[in-house]
């Protein structure tokens, strides 16, 4: 019996996925915040395009620089609409920022975090679901409010 062997080329210039967990596409208002060289806070919010077990990109036209220490706060809306929306909370760094080229395309940045499991979860009932959402679809086409 003759085995048959498959190889698998990798296109020049394509990027390995070095990934070992799951990501799972979630668009999710984002706000995060960084302190810059000058020691001065700066904050930023976009949305999230992605997000698993211990890291998001986060679609935004202010990225904060690589390897800068961060706090990130996604907001996400219940699934049935009945419930307030949850918020999830917690430090990370910016793994890679990516920029569009010549202005077309979207910015953002990769952050990982160790564990997101440690993350902070909290509901506001002040903030209704269609709120969010709404928030989040404008977020999503502009970038910001």
């Amino acid at each position: 019996m003759q085995s048959k062997s498959i190889s698998f080329a990798q296109a020049p210039g394509a990027q390995m996925e070095m990934r070992r967990e799951m990501r799972y596409r979630l668009d999710a208002s984002a706000l995060f915040s960084w302190e810059s060289a000058q020691h001065t806070r700066l904050q930023g919010e976009g949305v999230t395009r992605d997000i698993s077990v211990f890291g998001a990109f986060i679609v935004t036209p202010m990225c904060p620089p690589i390897d800068v220490p961060i706090q990130v706060m996604v907001v996400l809306p219940s699934l049935t609409g009945r419930k307030p929306v949850i918020r999830v909370s917690g430090a990370a760094r910016v793994l890679r920022v990516d920029h569009s080229a010549k202005g077309k395309g979207e910015n953002g940045f990769a952050v990982v975090s160790k564990d997101f499991s440690r993350w902070t979860m909290s509901t506001d009932q002040s903030e209704s679901v269609p709120d969010c959402a709404e928030k989040t679809e404008v977020l999503g086409r502009n970038g910001h409010h």
